[in-house]
């Protein structure tokens, strides 16, 4: 079983890879499909080019962070945090100065699974808030509510970044689709139509390798822990895992993100593409794991209040919020009872 444990590991990280591309692949795609401007195969194939790329590239800053950030298990961590050492009970926790292996397996494993549910219901959930909700959720069933094991700094950081994307997303689409507008009345629509469809596109590859900086240290991003110097070869990992669940079972969201919260045109799709592509990179170049779903959804409901309350679909916008609440909440509570079980 020992032998076999490492390539479980794996496997679970590329399940969790596989889960965030098919539930992601709407929100950097799903604006693109809604206004009709490419095939979602197509889509679908300059989605896993970038996300592999933002994943190699950039993925290492939130790898840290959902690796190491979250959880005290290292001696050293935990003086710099406390200013004394650890007590006596820390050893036996965390006998190599990180999570143990079974944790590792279980935090991705609840996080995939809640993911995985979500997916097949049509509703864009986040991702970020899984992982984080699975490895918090170990974290707890090994040492209870105990706080001090905890970096509760970043988790505020985590949990405030969760509120200011998606209404930063929404305010800045808001102004980038009222700024496209005034352009639109100075240039000639043939023309304008040529160049916003090719924008588009392009902002999609943005918004894809974003994912891929950001989410990319969501799916394997405990694999860390275990493998500190492999960053650069779980990432590809991450990036190809997430590249194939787009390319497999990614319609499904992509369709709500694209066409269910609002109708879309080409200046609508821009904006909402370019305004979460430019959050979560942000964020990313913070070590913070925000999650697209909010960034691109935000941005959508943003270019929809351009036109009036009524062109955004409030039973929609509903379903998803509860979605990103249940998700982190789920996945902890399961990965603390599964890891309970185990133990």
């Amino acid at each position: 079983m020992e032998a076999l444990l490492p390539v479980i590991l794996i496997l679970a990280g590329f399940y969790v890879g596989w889960n965030i591309g098919a539930n992601d692949a709407a929100n950097c795609i799903g604006t693109t499909v809604g206004a009709q401007i490419i095939s979602y195969r197509k889509a679908v194939a300059i989605m896993a080019l970038f996300v592999v790329l933002g994943g190699v590239l950039q993925g290492h800053h939130v790898m840290k962070t959902v690796g190491k950030g979250i959880v005290i298990s290292d001696v050293q961590a935990w003086e710099q945090e406390h200013g004394e050492p650890p007590p006596a009970t820390f050893q036996s926790w965390f006998p190599d100065n990180r999570l143990p292996d079974r944790a590792i397996l279980v935090a991705l494993l609840s996080a995939g699974l809640f993911v995985t549910l979500a997916t097949f219901s049509s509703v864009p959930v986040s991702t970020s808030q899984a992982i984080v909700g699975g490895v918090a959720g170990t974290g707890i069933g090994i040492v209870g509510m105990q706080a001090a094991y905890f970096k509760l700094g970043v988790l505020l950081k985590i949990f405030g970044a969760w509120v200011i994307s998606p209404a930063l997303t929404l305010v800045l689409a808001f102004l980038v689709y009222q700024g496209l507008g005034l352009l639109l009345r100075r240039t000639t629509a043939v023309y304008w139509s040529q160049l916003m469809a090719i924008a588009v596109v392009g902002s999609s590859a943005y918004v894809s390798y974003s994912l891929g900086a950001n989410d990319v240290g969501n799916a394997i991003g405990p694999l860390l822990s275990k493998y500190p110097d492999k960053g650069a070869w779980l990432a590809l990992l991450g990036g190809l895992a997430m590249a194939l669940g787009a390319i497999t079972f990614g319609s499904r969201v992509t369709h709500t993100v694209g066409k269910s919260i609002t109708p879309l045109d080409y200046p609508g799709a821009l904006a909402a593409q370019l305004s979460a592509a430019f959050g979560v990179h942000l964020f990313s170049m913070a070590g913070i794991p925000v999650s697209t779903s909010q960034a691109v959804v935000g941005g959508v409901i943003g270019v929809g209040l351009t036109k009036g309350m009524r062109a955004v679909s409030r039973r929609k916008i509903t379903t998803i919020f509860l979605g990103w609440v249940i998700t982190p909440l789920c996945a902890a509570i399961f990965a603390a009872l599964l890891y309970r079980l185990l133990a």
